[in-house]
């Protein structure tokens, strides 16, 4: 068994890779009986600066616990301590970078895996490969005994430019967007081993210089929904659509939604999710169309059921086509027929599944939508090919083997 470090990109309560890919795939190793801890830089969670605890892997009904004498089965979470002052300055970053680094290194890791190359997380990374370097050729000339931990790098979206760092909605500085596209060439070339949630990120990861031999692809995962009753008469006229907005534009969304209600005037569209600018104000005022904002996790299989197709228009940019989402997978597990455009990994995600659209085709997405709601049983049909396709390939348990054999264990 293992001593593997989980080193997160920000907190766990505010954004989705904390959230839904480093601590599931913590707990997943830890199930399996390797010791693993979750380090966390909690700038955009301040509550919860300086706070550690035992977080269950197994039984997802059991609490997290602050101490006491936890065997296997459990995560350890700890989220630095922020600085007093200082709160967005430069030095007040390098201090949280700097103070995550100490907490991995004092754990003594045998594995260090790093989530995103940039930012605090990036930095970290940066900084074990120096001296991961220096202790190898230490070890090399007999001046230490024992080998730097094992380093590998974690990408789930496409940073530099182009991608997420690029969007005006993140209100990055040209400075640092420059600094974040140095950050992702660095990363994607300076590891043991890489894990990288499509085959996008890995095309991009070779062309900054990663061995194809040692780059790993892991789509993200979820937990497999409770299942969901069968469809009532209302069900089978309601839409879903479960976004952030990011790559989704409300202009498109407007245009697919009046074709559908043109088509099927009895439809109804819920939407759920909140946009960083505020996006579903814009698709809120719409015929038909609910905007819940964001919805409790816990909430949200009971609203899932009440509805019997999903879509899922993405734009076509890069930073889609790298994209490895957890929301569709979410949508597979709650048995939902989904209509998409042929974005990135879309298209290999839902299978058979669901109906894809030519990117940007509005009238043929608004068509497919169409199509089901006309048609129940081959909605029905598809939701149940969909829970079948979470339940085969959206097990962290099944996608944590590719994490081990990055680490160079299996």
């Amino acid at each position: 068994m293992m001593r593997i470090a989980l080193v997160a990109p920000f907190g766990l309560r505010a954004k989705g890779t904390t959230r839904a890919r480093v601590l599931p795939l913590a707990q997943a190793l830890a199930r399996r009986g390797h010791e693993v801890a979750l380090f966390i830089p909690p700038y955009d969670c301040p509550e919860d600066s300086g706070r550690a605890w035992w977080q269950p892997a197994g039984d997802s009904s059991l609490p997290p616990v602050a101490q006491g004498d936890i065997g296997g089965g459990w995560v350890r979470v700890v989220n630095v301590r922020l600085p007093r002052w200082g709160q967005g300055a430069a030095w007040w970053h390098v201090w949280i970078t700097w103070r995550l680094l100490a907490a991995v290194r004092a754990w003594r890791p045998e594995v260090v895996h790093i989530f995103k190359p940039k930012g605090p997380s990036g930095l970290v990374g940066a900084a074990l490969w120096l001296l991961h370097r220096a202790g190898q050729n230490l070890v090399s000339h007999h001046l230490l005994t024992s080998s730097p931990p094992h380093l590998v790098l974690d990408a789930d979206d496409w940073e530099g430019p182009g991608g997420w760092s690029d969007d005006p909605r993140a209100g990055y500085s040209p400075h640092q967007r420059r600094f974040f596209a140095w950050q992702e060439r660095f990363g994607l070339a300076h590891a043991d081993a890489w894990t990288v949630a499509g085959d996008c990120l890995r095309q991009r990861a070779l062309a900054f210089g990663a061995d194809p031999g040692r780059v790993f692809v892991m789509p993200n995962g979820v937990a497999l929904a409770p299942q969901a009753p069968a469809a009532s008469a209302a069900v089978t006229r309601s839409v879903l659509l479960y976004t952030r907005f990011a790559g989704v534009c409300p202009a498109d969304v407007a245009a697919i939604w009046e074709r559908v209600r043109r088509a099927c005037p009895e439809a109804s569209l819920q939407v759920v999710g909140r946009g960083l600018a505020g996006e579903e104000a814009r698709v809120a005022g719409l015929p038909g169309v609910t905007a819940l904002g964001w919805v409790e996790p816990v909430a949200r299989p009971a609203l899932f059921a009440q509805t019997s197709v999903a879509m899922v228009p993405w734009a076509d940019t890069p930073a889609n086509r790298a994209r490895s989402s957890v929301k569709v997978r979410e949508l597979l597990s709650a048995g939902l027929a989904i209509v998409a455009y042929a974005v990135g990994e879309l298209p290999d995600v839902i299978g058979d599944a669901g109906l894809l659209a030519p990117p940007g085709d509005v009238d043929a997405f608004a068509g497919a939508v169409v199509a089901l709601l006309h048609d129940p049983a081959r909605a029905a049909h598809l939701g149940q090919a969909a829970r079948q396709r979470a339940e085969a390939t959206c097990h962290w348990d099944r996608l944590c083997g590719i994490a081990l054999r990055a680490y160079g264990v299996e």
